[in-house]
């Protein structure tokens, strides 16, 4: 996996009473931050044809540690999914959308390399289970079981062991990955271009906006 060209939504923050704009602004491909008289904020995103959240709509609702939503019943957003957001995350989400205040439109296409990046290698909290653990040793690698490589919690949670500089342990040089042909089902699950992608790039990498200056 090299790079990629992703048509990620851009964040907008918009008060109730410019709610029709906000959700002509997600219907067009976007996400709104609906800030509500009382300063909490209602999310509000676009579903597919069978009612479900986008792949990154469903990520930006993860990052934030909420997957719930519902379908707005009536009105000019009709339609479209919205959640409340957590307090402690109201933050994180005003500042996506200052983050992307210097964006026109509703879509930002962004190129992103992964060979070049591996920031979501490093801090990260990788839950295993025990398909990832079954599949290790199918491999001939029951190794990766051990203490040096995973972490098991008292109430029998199992993580993934980082180093101590806050890198996983499996990522190379290079930026590829050790054992990807049987890397972990959550790292496969991870997102190119979504909030977490984004954000673990800022963090590790510096970069602002999720792509490097041209």
């Amino acid at each position: 996996m090299s790079a990629y060209v992703v048509s990620r939504p851009v964040w907008r923050r918009f008060r109730p009473r410019f709610l029709a704009r906000a959700a002509a602004h997600v219907r067009a491909g976007g996400h709104a931050a609906i800030v509500l008289p009382d300063e909490r904020i209602d999310l509000l995103l676009s579903v597919d044809a069978q009612g479900k959240l986008t792949e990154l709509g469903l990520w930006s609702l993860l990052s934030i540690e909420q997957q719930r939503f519902r379908r707005v019943a009536e009105g000019p957003a009709q339609g479209l999914a919205t959640a409340r957001v957590k307090r402690q995350y109201e933050g994180s989400v005003l500042d996506w959308c200052e983050r992307d205040s210097v964006h026109a439109g509703a879509i930002r296409e962004v190129a992103l390399d992964c060979l070049a990046c591996g920031a979501c290698c490093h801090d990260a909290n990788v839950v295993l289970d025990d398909v990832d653990l079954s599949r290790w040793r199918g491999a001939g690698r029951g190794d990766l079981t051990g203490r040096a490589y995973v972490r098991r919690a008292r109430d029998g949670k199992i993580t993934l062991r980082f180093a101590a500089s806050g890198r996983c342990q499996h990522l190379c040089e290079d930026r590829r990955c050790a054992i990807y042909e049987i890397r972990p089902d959550n790292c496969r699950a991870f997102v190119v271009g979504s909030e977490a992608c984004l954000s673990a790039r800022e963090e590790t990498l510096g970069i602002r906006d999720g792509a490097a200056p041209g």
